[in-house]
């Protein structure tokens, strides 16, 4: 007969650690947590500096593809994801970040009570450890710790100089009362020098609970659905076939590619589409995969000044040294993640709140080690923008089968710069970015714009270049959105609408990308759906 137990969480990322942590907390209920990835315990998975080494690695990832992008000419684009206890929180930049406060009151004002930034930030605060303490804002005790970033390489005081000169205010916190400003670079999920997943900070700790049981390489083929209610869940491990069944509830915590994928494996989702790739409708929803938002992305790099900002630690025997102390659990440039500050910014004149964030660091982005002439390449001195936005996109794309095998990877489209006014943004986003580098102090240790170069000036020629090199942030969601209306994947208490015992916890929930980085955010929704499944609420803030 087929295991039984009380819930079953289907990955272990963001929002599934979290939500299996706080599941299991409860002695008297018991919980499976499936991820499809292994353990995340390589060294280089732990060093927050080898972020991209590892994002862009085999190791404890999923390498999809998008579609060919009409906006970009064309291109398919690579999209790295977490396969790991931690998902992409085991991959991620680090970045603390939970997005504008009017993102969680227009999700209320669209229908999803009990979102509204009041009641989110209650959450925001119980998963803080912050280095500021207990504020109006912040938490202090939780399992996600959040420190500055502070290295004299970093630049910051240039860097917060040059923004003042261009307009913008210096904010200490854009995560409190404000967003709006240049911020020093705030980690998470990170702790002494080592990268924190969700699954150490969270999951970790609770491994030795009786009524907790992880199992990974599990690879989800399908929830099984009977008379309107899911009852338990298939899956493939090691090459054998696997059934457990749900007493009370399965929660799908894939991911914005991944629960889509499973949903419509599970024969949940539109009809047509479902038949067309060979697999049975089981229900209607015809939400599911649709409605994926996600951040473009440009990079915007200066020349600098030899000997300057973090390239001087890539230096081969520096290198060496700094490795080395951060294996001996000593301070080192290793255990950043080598960001020096965050920028956001209202692009244009009579918006309610930024929509532009810029990410400065002071080296090349994915900088190589040098310093033997002849042998390796040649010092990049450099500091390099990362333009995001528009951060409300209005364009809008979709997550398909590929086919009805659970290995296959979904077919993805961003349908980036679909809406022309995005790509209007993100061209003011270049041109405010290079207002920044032009302004003292930092002009002072800048040399010629490498990218796109300064012979491209007009909007025309900047759309051109962006439409040829642009990427994503790696913030999807919205595929499995929340909400009232007939596109509504989940009710406000994240629940699958016509499934009975289903629910849906992650980044796929949001009806639209927040404002920022998405990994504190997906913490935070794993918090609350905790609490929805236990029928417990904390109480608004007073703000």
């Amino acid at each position: 007969m087929a295991r039984a137990f009380d819930y079953i969480i289907i990955g272990a990322g963001s929002a599934g650690a979290v939500i299996a942590a706080r599941l299991s907390e409860d002695p008297g209920v018991s919980v499976l947590l499936l991820e499809a990835g292994g353990r995340d315990n390589h060294p280089l998975q732990l060093m927050p500096l080898a972020m991209l080494k590892v994002a862009y690695g085999k190791r404890g990832t999923f390498q999809f593809w998008s579609e060919p992008e009409p906006g970009l000419g064309g291109r398919s684009i690579q999209i790295p994801r977490g396969r790991a206890l931690g998902g992409s929180s085991s991959i991620n930049a680090m970045i603390y970040i939970r997005g504008n406060r009017n993102d969680y009151d227009r999700w209320r004002q669209n229908g999803c009570e009990g979102w509204s930034y009041a009641d989110v930030l209650p959450y925001f605060k119980r998963l803080e450890n912050n280095f500021r303490g207990e504020t109006e804002f912040h938490g202090a005790g939780g399992p996600i710790d959040i420190q500055p970033v502070i290295e004299p390489d970093n630049h910051f005081d240039e860097l917060k100089q040059a923004a003042e000169a261009a307009g913008l205010p210096f904010n200490e916190d854009a995560n409190g009362a404000a967003q709006e400003g240049i911020s020093r670079i705030e980690q998470n999920t990170t702790k002494d020098g080592r990268r924190a997943s969700t699954a150490r900070a969270y999951l970790y700790p609770a491994m030795g609970r009786p009524n907790l049981t992880i199992e990974t390489g599990a690879v989800t083929s399908r929830i099984v659905v009977e008379r309107g209610r899911a009852t338990g869940v298939e899956y493939i491990k090691d090459g054998q076939r696997h059934s457990v069944m749900a007493e009370r509830e399965i929660v799908v915590s894939a991911g914005a590619y991944n629960s889509p994928q499973i949903l419509m494996l599970s024969g949940i989702g539109d009809a047509d589409h479902l038949k067309s790739v060979g697999v049975t409708p089981v229900h209607e929803l015809p939400g599911v995969g649709q409605n994926l938002n996600e951040h473009p992305n440009i990079l915007h790099t200066h020349a600098a000044k030899p000997d300057t900002g973090l390239t001087r630690w890539l230096r081969l025997d520096r290198a060496t040294w700094s490795v080395a102390r951060w294996f001996m659990h000593q301070e080192s440039i290793f255990g950043r993640n080598g960001a020096s500050s965050s920028v956001f910014l209202r692009s244009r004149d009579g918006l309610e709140t930024p929509d532009i964030q810029i990410v400065h660091l002071t080296a090349s982005n994915g900088g190589k080690l040098w310093g033997i002439p002849g042998l390796m390449p040649a010092p990049n001195w450099c500091f390099t923008a990362r333009v995001g936005g528009p951060l409300n996109p209005q364009s809008r794309g979709w997550v398909k089968l590929r086919s009805s095998d659970p290995a296959a990877p979904p077919r993805i489209f961003f349908n980036m710069f679909g809406v022309k006014d995005d790509l209007n943004t993100i061209v003011r986003g270049m041109h405010m970015s290079r207002r920044i580098f032009a302004q003292q102090p930092l002009a002072d240790i800048l040399e010629k714009e490498i990218f796109p170069g300064a012979h491209l000036q007009s909007d025309e020629e900047l759309e051109n270049v962006i439409r040829a090199n642009a990427t994503h942030r790696s913030h999807p969601s919205g595929t499995c959105k929340m909400g009232i209306d007939d596109m509504a994947v989940v009710d406000p208490q994240l629940r699958v609408r016509g499934i009975e015992g289903l629910r849906v916890a992650d980044a796929s929930i949001m009806p639209h990308v927040i404002a920022g980085n998405t990994n504190t955010p997906s913490m935070m929704i794993g918090e609350k759906a905790a609490d929805l499944l236990r029928n417990r609420a904390l109480s608004p803030a007073a703000v």
